[in-house]
């Protein structure tokens, strides 16, 4: 069984992840425990990886090596590069030996005209605002993607420094 520690109790972060481990892993078993992330509610650049950390390195002190395989963190925030503010999830990995993967969600672009909002709140409220508490990623892809498909993408992406050896 392969005992996987998430430093988390929201359930969309948690399905997520439970889904991705599952790809590579027979029999998986996901723990949940709630951490906090030292970043304010809404990350922007360097503090969403930092946030990640700060998650996975207070999982880890309130773990012990024996009873885990994997941590996992998983931070969402925006990210500001050429011009354009993206709203991405950050997941870093940590097996029971210490080697740390870490991956990105699919990216997408907060429009200008929306990006105060979601710094002085948050995504999540701004997305609430402008789709009357009916929003998200899934409506604006019509459905096509979840939050929980994002983060568990990023959760592959992070796994690949743990699913092949030594050459990654």
């Amino acid at each position: 069984m392969t005992i996987v520690r998430v430093a988390t109790t929201n359930s969309a972060k948690v399905q997520a992840v439970h889904a991705a481990f599952q790809i590579y892993f027979e029999d998986v078993k996901v723990e949940t425990v709630k951490v906090n992330s030292g970043v304010p509610e809404q990350p922007i650049d360097d503090l969403v990886v930092l946030g990640a950390e700060n998650r996975l390195n207070e999982l880890k002190a309130l773990s012990q090596e024996t009873d885990y395989d994997y941590l996992v963190s998983c931070e969402g925030g925006l990210i500001s590069k050429l011009a354009y503010v993206f709203n991405v999830q950050v997941v870093l990995i940590e097996n029971k030996e210490g080697k740390r993967g870490i991956g990105l969600s699919q990216g997408y672009e907060i429009p200008e005209k929306y990006i105060q909002k979601a710094i002085s709140t948050s995504v999540a409220d701004m997305f609430d605002e402008v789709f009357n508490g009916e929003g998200g990623i899934r409506k604006l892809t019509h459905g096509f993607f979840t939050r929980e498909s994002l983060i568990k993408d990023g959760t592959i992406m992070a796994l690949t420094r743990m699913i092949n050896g030594e050459i990654w």
